[in-house]
């Protein structure tokens, strides 16, 4: 099998009480795949399982192999959530660098501001980013571990349009280089930006496609 379409996510008959039911998909190496739904149909616990931070009533998700609830450390996931992160008296990059501490065999800083496309930012204050910015920013520490997963809980929801595309853009750049990406999102438009789209109603994956068949359906 090629290496670039091998299972890197695999989620089987996966359930958490009555948010999440009986869902199962996989994520290739590379391969950005969205879960869109409404707001309620369980997107944001799935993310929480994935990034090993809810272990689930039923079923099974590997990562690489590995039980992200029970080993995380071998998972390697990397998670940006809806809310983001609040650092305000640091810059740049002494948000990086203290989130660098804190992890085991991190990226080195230089290395996480460029491939959140933050490096000309360095040395600004964490209020004078835009909420684009703060996304990126977000994305960055994501990315400080190592990690070759990212999940991401509605990674654009507040932004304008052009803070969007460049969100889209550095996740597209990152898929290029093999890491496999899950984003959840309620705007079917949004969607049709990955690979593939899972659409989740009231905990259940009703349906997945290409994201090319959506946009023409």
């Amino acid at each position: 099998m090629d290496a670039m379409k091998a299972p890197v996510i695999e989620v089987r008959d996966l359930d958490l009480n009555e948010a999440v039911r009986n869902v199962s998909f996989t994520v290739a190496r590379g391969e950005v795949y969205a879960l869109l739904g409404r707001y309620g149909s369980g997107k944001t616990a799935l993310l929480e399982i994935l990034a090993g931070l809810r272990r689930p009533t039923g079923g099974a998700v590997r990562i690489r192999g590995a039980d992200p609830y029970a080993d995380r450390d071998a998972a390697r996931a990397g998670a940006v959530w809806r809310d983001g992160g609040l650092f305000p008296g640091l810059t740049v990059a002494e948000v990086v660098d203290t989130w660098r501490r804190w992890t085991l065999d991190p990226l080195t800083r230089d290395r996480a501001l460029r491939l959140a496309r933050l490096t000309r930012l360095a040395d600004v204050p964490f209020e004078r980013l835009t909420a684009g910015q703060r996304r990126l920013l977000d994305l960055a520490l994501a990315l400080v571990g190592r990690s070759d997963v990212l999940v991401l809980d509605e990674p654009t929801a507040g932004l304008d349009t052009a803070a969007a595309r460049e969100v889209w853009s550095v996740l597209r750049a990152l898929a290029a280089d093999g890491v496999a990406v899950v984003v959840t999102t309620r705007d079917p438009d949004e969607a049709c930006r990955a690979d593939r789209v899972g659409v989740l109603d009231e905990g259940r994956l009703v349906t997945g496609r290409d994201a090319a068949r959506l946009r023409a359906a």
